[in-house]
Formats: C-alpha cells, structure tokens, sequence
C-alpha cells in the first residue's frame, strides 16, 4: 500500500444514512484522516473503585473507571498519541445509523473504534459498537455543529488532531490493569 492511507469501503454493508445527524462528522473525520494521515488519541488513566469487601473477576469492571487525564486514585496507563492510521471504515447500523469508524493502525494492525456523541439530548440509542479490542468516543460541541457549516475543513483537522473531547472506554493496557488489580485484590482478601 505504500504507506498512504486508503479508506475502503464495506461493499455488500447497509450504506450510511444521509439524514442521520452524526452520517456528516463521520465522513468529515474520515476526510480529515485521509488527509492527515494520523489519529490524536488522549491519554489513558484507569482507576478501580473497588468497595470494601470482595469483589469477583465477574464484576470488577464495574469499578473500572478511565479518564482522559489525573485524578485522584488513577494511574496512568498511556501518555496522549497519534496515531498512524493504515485505513479507516464506517460501520453502519442494517438502518444507515452510523455506528463507528474504525481505525487501523498502520504498524500493528490493532482496530480502534471511534463513536461519535452527539452534542445535544439523544434520545434513541446509539447503535452498539463493534466488538474490538480498543474503542473511544469523541464529544461533538454546539461549537462543532456551527462549524461544520462554516469551517468544515478546520472542523475536521481539529477533530483528527487534537485528544480534546476524546475518552477511553475500553482498551487493551486497561484490560491487563484491570486483571493486575482484581488478582491483588483476591490475595489480600484470602489472607
């Protein structure tokens, strides 16, 4: 592939709804990424707020908590990147919602799905994210509404370059933090 960045489409996939209000960031942010080539993701800070008594691999995650930056009780599990990304693909819902745009990182191959919020009350739910190893989700703005009108350009390297508004919901360094804390917690609570 001569280290470009293609996207490629999902033939034989339902087709992104045009009338869906989130269909348009989607296709801007993959325009943005064919341009820059890269993917700004935010740091990854994990906390386990276990209660006082026992708690089972089962429910553990639960008491997860991942942040985007410090705070009181988390560790930090990844400084903020970017991203090399090999390719990008929409995921869409059977009814054209679009669901996430999963990015491939270009030497490892590892999938990251990125699901957009939208910046106003929602009140069906979103379609469910693919099941991959990492995903996040990026907090759309008033300000982002206006600017895509405006400045869509600016809008989408802003929205590729920068980790502002982007959080962690899952991810694989977070998985074996996780797992790390949940056995600790097992032989403490043997002894």
């Amino acid at each position: 592939m001569g280290g470009g960045h293609v996207s490629r489409p999902d033939f034989g996939m339902a087709q992104p709804d045009p009338a869906h209000p989130l269909t348009e960031f989607y296709l801007l942010v993959q325009q943005a990424l064919d341009k820059a080539g890269c993917f700004a993701l935010p740091a990854l800070y994990a906390s386990l707020q276990a209660p006082a008594r026992r708690i089972y691999p089962e429910e553990a995650r639960e008491y997860l908590r991942l942040a985007p930056q410090a705070g009181e009780g988390f560790v930090r599990l990844q400084a903020a990147v970017q991203m090399q990304v090999l390719y990008s693909s929409l995921q869409v819902a059977a009814d054209g919602a679009p669901a996430a745009l999963l990015l491939t990182e270009e030497c490892t191959r590892s999938v990251t799905a990125l699901q957009l919020l939208p910046p106003f009350v929602w009140e069906d739910p979103l379609p469910p994210l693919p099941d991959v190893p990492a995903a996040l989700t990026l907090q759309l703005t008033v300000q982002d509404v206006e600017a895509i009108d405006t400045d869509s350009a600016a809008l989408g390297r802003r929205l590729v370059g920068s980790p502002a508004g982007k959080c962690w919901l899952t991810h694989p360094k977070a998985e074996t933090f996780l797992a790390e804390r949940v056995a600790l917690l097992q032989r403490v609570y043997r002894r």
